[in-house]
């Protein structure tokens, strides 16, 4: 089977994924920027590189080369991973009985109304979408699309890619071994629901060992004029975007994403529970799969900033609880939202779609 991959950069999941589905013997053929941060990993890998920017979703240069590169082989599935490369696939796979599959990991942003949603998500001509978790697959159906065509596979992570030989020091952002360090991860954006996190700071105990550290670009007005505020700058510090944010968490003793709406399945949670370190999530999208309330971690309303602070108390006063709930996170991601399971379900969907009739 040969799967043309069409993408523009790719994270760490994405490369262990191709690269698996490359050690099943699948042949892989990957369409991505030229300057893609992970391109100089595939060397010497049996993944042929093709590269090719492709700049928006009717890109018709990019759609020349796709469709001259599936009439000159053999392609049985083209697999596209961002809205850009799914309408290029699915306007350059035109008359040509190839299926596309595309892949969706997160919830929004989809309108019925919108004649860009038909060139990607609501294309009759797509054969499959692979979403990220299933509230994002209950989110598609809500548009009518057919059941069988999607398809919810957890992207996949691996717990020693977070074992890390050193891990930066939490004295850097003025932390003491007196206190109790929550971390987010992530572009701070009115979605994420840090402004909420902020009121739950502001009714915390004045005698609080409970410290909260942000990290990542910050680009929520509200935040910004809340963060000037002293005391909240008392007890939060923002350090700005860090390439080493994974070390960082995995050093505090508590993770939270309190975000409003829209969740896939966040990568922050995944690294933080990959860690052992426990989560604190909100109930939006697909963080309720990913952390077992009381098992887990702490699953909490959406926009309940009492209920957040309650979360972060609960922790900090019973660490020996914090540490049951850290293991049991590392546990459930090495057991379900494995990047094994994810190559497994990945490759078994295409060799179906493959095999089907006009790939139904």
């Amino acid at each position: 089977m040969h799967v043309l991959i069409v993408a523009a950069d790719f994270d760490r999941s994405e490369q262990a994924l191709f690269l698996g589905l490359a050690n099943k013997g699948i042949d892989v053929t990957l369409v991505c920027r030229p300057d893609a941060a992970r391109l100089q990993e595939f060397k010497d890998t049996p993944i042929r590189i093709l590269p090719r920017a492709v700049r928006h979703r009717v890109d018709l240069g990019s759609i020349r080369f796709l469709r001259k590169l599936l009439q000159d082989h053999s392609v049985n599935i083209v697999y596209a991973v961002i809205n850009k490369t799914l309408s290029v696939s699915l306007l350059a796979t035109v008359g040509l009985r190839i299926p596309v599959v595309g892949y969706r990991g997160t919830i929004g942003h989809i309108n019925r109304f919108d004649p860009a949603c038909w060139l990607t998500y609501l294309n009759p001509r797509l054969k499959g979408i692979v979403c990220v978790s299933e509230a994002v697959r209950q989110y598609l159906l809500g548009f009518g699309l057919p059941p069988p065509r999607l398809v919810t596979i957890y992207k996949g992570h691996d717990p020693d890619w977070y074992r890390f030989e050193s891990r930066p020091s939490l004295a850097e952002f003025g932390f003491t071994d007196a206190h109790f360090v929550v971390a987010f991860s992530g572009c701070i954006r009115p979605v994420k629901g840090v402004d909420v996190l902020l009121d739950a700071v502001s009714m915390l105990p004045t005698d609080t060992p409970i410290r909260i550290l942000l990290i990542g670009e910050l680009l929520d007005k509200r935040v910004i004029a809340r963060l000037r505020d002293p005391a909240i700058q008392r007890v939060v510090h923002h350090a700005g975007y860090r390439s080493d944010a994974a070390q960082i968490v995995g050093a505090c003793h508590a993770y939270v994403m309190p975000s409003v709406a829209r969740e896939g399945l966040p990568r922050g949670v995944i690294e933080a529970m990959s860690q052992k370190v426990p989560p604190i999530v909100t109930h939006a999208g697909g963080m309720p799969e990913l952390v077992v309330h009381n098992q887990s971690g702490l699953v909490v309303p959406a926009r309940d900033s009492e209920a957040l602070r309650d979360a972060m108390l609960t922790l900090s006063h019973n660490r020996e609880q914090a540490l049951t709930y850290g293991q049991a996170a590392a546990q459930r991601i090495h057991d379900i939202f494995n990047i094994r399971t994810t190559i497994s379900k990945t490759a078994a969907l295409f060799t179906k779609l493959s095999r089907s009739p006009s790939g139904r």
